[in-house]
């Protein structure tokens, strides 16, 4: 059974400890970047724990506020949410814990009105954008880049 609950400020060195080993997109967050995380969006923060209260996963979002009106009512949409980080380490993976934090987060998200969610997530993490397609994300758009030596 997956125990998630609301991250505390006491989780953070933890949390840390898994993003620094499991997420980088384009640059590792730093103890700094998981403390801004935190103080910005404490209640779109959760961290999922064993039995013994490890902290075994987190995840962490945001509501973007300020879009133009425009891409509001192009997107059908009245707020909202971004998924900013998500990580479970890797003893803990294939159990359920993923999900339990993502729809964790879903279910805040759509508890304070925003009613439409985006993430980004390198696509050589093939696991993840599985788990994302299950949970009903879709693919909206492709972010591509070229080396020029």
């Amino acid at each position: 059974m997956v125990k998630v609950r609301p991250c505390s400020s006491n989780d953070l060195q933890s949390v840390f400890e898994i993003a620094e080993k499991y997420t980088s997109f384009d640059a590792t967050p730093t103890f700094a970047d998981i403390e801004g995380m935190y103080s910005r969006n404490p209640d779109y923060f959760f961290v999922a724990e064993d039995n013994s209260g490890r902290v075994t996963g987190f995840i962490t979002g945001y509501e973007r506020k300020g879009l133009p009106e425009n891409v509001l009512r192009t997107w059908n949409a009245k707020r909202v949410g971004y998924v900013e980080l998500m990580a479970v380490d890797s003893r803990y993976r294939r159990k359920g814990i993923g999900r339990a934090l993502m729809n964790t987060l879903l279910e805040h998200f759509q508890r304070n009105g925003i009613d439409i969610v985006n993430l980004d997530v390198p696509a050589e993490q093939e696991a993840a954008v599985q788990l994302y397609k299950k949970l009903g994300f879709y693919v909206r758009a492709c972010n591509m880049r070229k080396r020029l030596v």
